[in-house]
């Protein structure tokens, strides 16, 4: 019976992990529409299993022994089931979450039932890089549009002259620039269910990588064309050189993350050099009073710790 559950709970999870990691790695490519929904989510699907089987299992480690040793392991199922329930509730309000932030909130509140037992270190090692990520995805994202390429004038016409020039080879580096994001979603984010569930059966992890990236690919398929709009729409659009922008920055700082086994919000990290690229062409105070950008901060601050508080009291009310 058990089994049956997480396998349910574990398909649904990543689901859903797979819309969120969809909509931050191809938001350049389809924002500039160089490329069409479901050509996208079929790459999106081959680079997230290459990105898992590469890389993916230090960030398993560090979620099933650094953060905490002190699980059950039915805590597995509960961190699934918190997981999955608040990566579907940002889901259904169209906002891009992180899967890292909400699956270590997740295995947060199982190791505080525990004797309080979370490794505070890490966590704050964790916190620490997704912060100084965000931050310089932001403003290194800012410098180069604002330097070279926005506004437009006398003194980088040459550089858009070459661009249009090159056009359909600057089309072709941005497609692979979102092939290597999505290598990095699979470095980082399919170890948040393949994780939960090595805490209650032995398997091999790189098959259960690959399995769980599969799924991931079937979320973006299926649920990922809102929410991919709500960041490549809303916010602002996204022209050519700002989509090989995003995701050359973004996917670094993740790829970097997963090598320290560091769980880390990639949604986050490529949202917020989208609104770099708002500021530079929209400016501060209109960027940051748009709806979709508050709605999108609300429930990035809302969800981690729903998903802690929601995996403690689980823990508390069954008492394992």
């Amino acid at each position: 019976m058990i089994e049956n559950i997480l396998f349910l709970a574990s398909v649904f999870i990543a689901i859903n992990m797979g819309v969120s990691g969809f909509a931050i790695s191809f938001t350049p490519s389809y924002g500039s529409g160089i490329i069409k929904r479901n050509k996208a989510s079929f790459f999106y699907t081959i680079f997230v299993i290459l990105g898992a089987l590469l890389v993916g299992g230090r960030v398993v480690e560090t979620l099933t022994t650094k953060l905490s040793s002190s699980y059950s392991a039915n805590s597995g199922l509960i961190i699934i089931l918190v997981s999955g329930f608040v990566m579907f509730l940002a889901n259904i309000l169209k906002i891009p979450q992180s899967t890292s932030f909400v699956t270590v909130g997740a295995f947060s509140g199982a190791a505080y039932y525990y004797n309080k037992s979370v490794n505070i270190v890490v966590l704050l090692k964790i916190l620490f890089f997704a912060i100084l990520f965000c931050i310089l995805a932001f403003f290194i994202t800012y410098f180069i549009m604002k330097k070279f390429f926005y506004p437009p004038g006398p003194n980088n016409f040459r550089l858009y002259e070459k661009s249009f020039v090159h056009k359909n080879k600057i089309r072709r580096f941005i497609l692979y620039t979102d092939f290597y994001s999505s290598f990095a979603v699979g470095t980082n984010n399919v170890a948040n269910v393949v994780a939960p569930i090595l805490l209650m059966f032995k398997f091999d992890t790189k098959l259960l990588l690959f399995i769980v990236g599969l799924f991931f690919g079937l979320g973006s398929l299926f649920f990922g064309k809102k929410v991919i709009n709500s960041v490549s729409k809303e916010i602002i659009p996204i022209g050519e050189i700002s989509a090989f922008i995003i995701s050359f920055i973004t996917a670094s700082f993740v790829v970097l993350a997963s090598i320290l086994g560091l769980p880390t919000p990639y949604v986050q990290i490529t949202t917020f050099s989208v609104l770099a690229i708002s500021v530079v062409k929209d400016g501060f105070l209109y960027t940051f009073k748009k709806s979709v950008v508050k709605r999108i901060f609300y429930v990035w601050f809302l969800c981690p710790l729903l998903s802690f508080i929601l995996s403690y009291l689980a823990h508390y009310i069954v008492g394992f």
